[in-house]
């Protein structure tokens, strides 16, 4: 709708104006569908909002969509005529195109192979499926890929831990997740290296030995590797993590010191003192940066260098590399977009950090070495439980299985939405009992608006009620705010695209949900005054749904068949 609005303003008043025009919801205390802003037009016009306003109100005369306009403050006020409007509102789509034509190669979650998934990559994993989701809803091309840490000194660790001390145990011995068995080993390394702190040196030989090709050493790192992975992937099943491709650093590090000698020969790098290559740069924030140490061997940077030469190749020169990392990784993402450009790899413009604070618990910070992580297994279980006992107390004579089914449908949309509902750069305190709660600004509490509405259409269905989504007479200023609040989504869904933000997303359900809610508690659907007007109802509130069903699966919820 505000599409045509601007096409005809171009058309009647000035194509170059219209396209700065910003559209916004109608301020609190006014009247009206949908406001117009003209701030970013008084510079250029050098007139003041008001000016603008009444020129724009003039051309709109002739508007057949718009039924009259009021000038409140700043804000241009826009009243749709009743019928173009709920036309209007049943053709809102679903999808966009801002983003057609956009290759994009997303890299999240970035496990390590010595520990289970944590709390920390939960957030990723929010990220990275929302995100992905948003963008392809936009019209992008998504390429979802992983880089997996296999290899390293921290890797090494659980490795001679396990060395030392498992007795031959395995996972299928103990009955736990292969990547919790390693993780045990990685913890258990920490607690005996701060009473022997040979230990150390140690696992620095057990790293040479690794790079060397030692048999045994190898042996031991693909063994446990293979354990920790085959648990990462029921946890990536679980939450619905999907990757097109995966990449191990250790297929890399080797190359990667290839470019870095690579770039040494072309000037691009250069051999410091000490023997080490870094690259320098004029941004004394960047300052001096080590690509290989003064022994030969390699750093995430110089893998990083590897791998992005090889996605580039892989997908056929994408548009743009997204690395979706914690915020503390701010300042290696900067270094590697400058060190691919000056190498050609890619512009640094195409590549970008998508970053995101740390996630807390109430109790403090989470610290993998000390066994305070809190594993995504673990949380999901205990999300799983709570959503049981509430799903239990309100539907007693439910199947097990079926309280089961919900459950985990309802912990997934628990974490997820918690976990989204902050924007990505600020740091969040993970807060369980909350996330689960079913009526407050949560993931329950939507799923729940969902299937109420789905029980209308049920009851609908089942006495033989027949409706088609579409404009109806029948609707008037009752069904306007809903109407508005769909209207909405498009605008929506490309900011949220164009920003890489689901808050956005998450703020836009809530408001649709309430505004339904409020909506509902004033108005019945099925007791409407008229067939007609019971009709026209549940056409917009199966609009509400569809528009509700699919923002939640942008960011990977589900609803309920039922709560």
């Amino acid at each position: 709708m505000q599409q045509q609005v601007i096409d005809y303003l171009s058309k009647h008043w000035s194509a170059d104006n219209a396209s700065k025009i910003i559209f916004s919801p109608v301020p609190k205390g006014q009247n009206g569908d949908l406001a117009m802003q003209f701030f970013a037009l008084t510079k250029a016009l050098k007139q003041s909002p008001i000016e603008i306003g009444a020129a724009v109100a003039d051309a709109l005369k002739g508007f057949d969509l718009v039924e009259k306009t009021e000038m409140s403050g700043p804000y241009l006020n826009l009243f749709f005529s009743q019928s173009a409007f709920f036309e209007n509102v049943f053709k809102t789509p679903l999808k966009t195109n801002s983003l057609q034509g956009q290759r994009v190669v997303f890299e999240f979650s970035g496990p390590n192979t010595n520990k289970p998934l944590h709390l920390g990559h939960m957030r990723n994993h929010a990220l990275g499926i929302s995100v992905t989701n948003l963008m392809e809803t936009a019209g992008a091309e998504m390429h979802r890929v992983n880089i997996i840490n296999d290899r390293g000194v921290h890797i090494c660790k659980s490795m001679l831990a396990y060395q030392r001390w498992g007795q031959g145990e395995t996972p299928a011995s103990t009955g736990e997740k292969g990547d919790e068995f390693v993780g045990r080993y990685y913890v258990k390394f920490d607690q005996e290296a701060k009473k022997d702190e040979s230990l150390n040196a140690e696992v620095q030989t057990m790293l040479q030995q690794w790079e060397a090709g030692e048999p045994e050493i190898r042996a031991i790192w693909e063994k446990m590797n293979n354990w920790t992975l085959s648990g990462h992937q029921k946890t990536y099943d679980r939450q619905g993590v999907q990757f097109e491709r995966s990449y191990k650093e250790s297929d890399y590090y080797l190359e990667g010191k290839a470019i870095a000698q690579d770039g040494l020969e072309r000037g691009v790098f250069e051999t410091r003192e000490d023997g080490a290559v870094v690259i320098n740069f004029e941004d004394e924030q960047l300052g001096q940066k080590v690509v290989l140490r003064p022994d030969g061997t390699s750093i995430y940077l110089t893998q990083d260098l590897a791998v992005a030469v090889n996605r580039d190749k892989d997908f056929k020169h994408p548009d743009l590399l997204v690395y979706t990392t914690a915020s503390e990784q701010n300042y290696h993402f900067k270094v590697l977009f400058e060190c691919l450009d000056r190498l050609g790899v890619m512009e640094a413009d195409k590549c970008y950090h998508l970053n995101y604070g740390l996630v807390n618990l109430p109790d403090g910070r989470m610290k993998s070495r000390e066994g305070t992580v809190v594993d995504a297994d673990n949380l999901m279980d205990h999300l799983h439980a709570l959503a049981a006992q509430k799903i239990k107390e309100s539907k007693p004579d439910l199947a097990e299985k079926d309280v089961n089914v919900i459950a985990e449908q309802v912990q997934n949309a628990a974490w997820k939405f918690f976990l989204l509902r902050t924007s990505p750069n600020k740091d969040i305190t993970f807060d369980a009992e909350k996330s689960i709660d079913f009526h407050g600004a949560t993931g329950p509490y939507l799923q729940y608006a969902g299937v109420r509405i789905k029980s209308i259409l049920e009851k609908a269905k089942a006495a033989g009620i027949e409706f088609e989504l579409s404009s109806n007479s029948s609707l008037g200023e009752a069904e306007k705010p809903l109407g508005v609040k769909i209207l909405e989504w498009p605008g929506v869904l490309n900011r949220a695209a164009e920003h890489k933000n689901p808050t956005y997303i998450v703020t836009y359900l809530l408001e649709l949900a309430q505004t339904w809610s409020s909506f509902y508690a004033d108005n019945s659907v099925l007791n409407a005054d008229s067939e007609a007007l019971i009709k026209a109802r549940l056409a917009l509130a199966s609009k509400v749904l569809e528009i509700l069903e699919t923002g939640l699966g942008v960011l990977g919820i589900e609803v309920p068949e039922q709560m």
